[in-house]
């Protein structure tokens, strides 16, 4: 397919998740516009060959500081130099915050087109997405724009990471405690009456994957200390690549919303993913194959949330609604899909 345009920027979250989400979808762009060049909001697994590889992705150019992603004025200066350098013709906005939050881009956005410069926008339609009766996944809502804008989604792979899957010999529930935000994290206490309760029923181990922060090592590190020596794994300072390939290698996983439940649910990996602050209804997985989600009812009662968005205001700090309601989702729960779905 001809394209009138020759370098994309594609604005984006940052996270892990993100790359596993946006991995497939940018395979179908390739697809339909093979000759396009795009660069991309820093990300690991985009950076990672061995992902790009698995991907199929050959267009690829490039990242922009994660920072840039809310085009702050104080930003503008070096985000014109970077357009200017990379020749960037059209900028594809993925963030789901709209014009009510993004409120730096689509002021960017404006001066661009005030001044006439030779930049086109794609952007979602918010006056749609800000008045829905029901909430849609993120996904979803990609794929639809892309298909809109003349990308062929036919070729669309929610399991492209698949082929890492052990087909046999799968050990071990993997505990994705790790979460970039603190409000996204289900607590320590549950995810020790979990640990008991595998480990008394089974003889599979308890793989902990934590993240990389002092504070999330040390939530699985007092798990640890409670479930004794015998019964877990600790996977700690690892390649993304690497992790992933110690994901394909679970009976099932438990995770926070994070980017090793995207992982997980990539690979083929039975999962169960915890909503604790985040709307499921719109950051869960697009396919839900093997995909069971918990949601703790009580985010709801925050009273500075951003519905169309699937999250709060208190993103980076404490929702007053977990700290005042906690969560509502058990471990005796989780247990049960554990027992009657995945591995007994």
């Amino acid at each position: 397919m001809q394209s009138q345009y020759h370098n994309v920027w594609f604005v984006n979250f940052s996270g892990t998740g993100n790359g596993i989400v946006a991995a497939p979808i940018l395979r179908c762009f390739e697809e339909s516009y093979p000759r396009i060049n795009y660069y991309h909001t820093e990300n690991q697994v985009l950076a990672d060959p061995w992902f790009l590889k698995k991907a199929g992705l050959k267009n690829l150019k490039g990242f922009n500081p994660s920072t840039w992603r809310r085009f702050k004025k104080e930003n503008w200066p070096a985000i014109n130099s970077f357009i200017k350098e990379k020749n960037i013709d059209l900028i594809v906005n993925l963030r789901n915050e709209g014009p009510r939050y993004d409120t730096g881009y689509y002021q960017f956005k404006e001066e661009a087109c005030r001044k006439n410069t030779p930049l086109a926008f794609w952007d979602w339609d918010f006056r749609i997405i800000e008045h829905r009766t029901k909430h849609q996944n993120l996904t979803g809502d990609i794929l639809e724009f892309f298909k809109a804008k003349g990308v062929d989604i036919a070729i669309y792979n929610p399991k492209w990471l698949n082929a890492i899957r052990r087909t046999k010999d799968q050990k071990g529930v993997g505990f994705g405690m790790a979460a970039s935000q603190t409000n996204k994290r289900w607590p320590t206490v549950k995810w020790i009456e979990l640990a008991r309760k595998i480990l008394t029923d089974s003889d599979e181990k308890i793989v902990f994957l934590p993240g990389q922060s002092e504070r999330e090592i040390e939530e699985a590190e007092l798990a640890i200390q409670d479930i004794g020596k015998e019964g877990y794994k600790l996977i700690i300072n690892e390649s993304v690549g690497d992790i992933a390939l110690r994901i394909g290698e679970l009976k099932c996983f438990v995770s926070n919303d994070t980017g090793f439940l995207h992982m997980a649910v990539a690979i083929g990996v039975p999962t169960i993913g915890l909503y604790v602050s985040t709307n499921s209804e719109i950051w869960s997985p697009y396919d839900k194959t093997n995909l069971f989600v918990l949601q703790n009812s009580f985010i709801t009662k925050c009273p500075d949330l951003k519905p169309h968005c699937g999250n709060c205001f208190h993103y980076y700090d404490v929702c007053p609604a977990i700290a005042k309601y906690g969560d509502d989702i058990s471990s005796d729960e989780v247990y049960k899909i554990i027992s009657r779905q995945l591995i007994y």
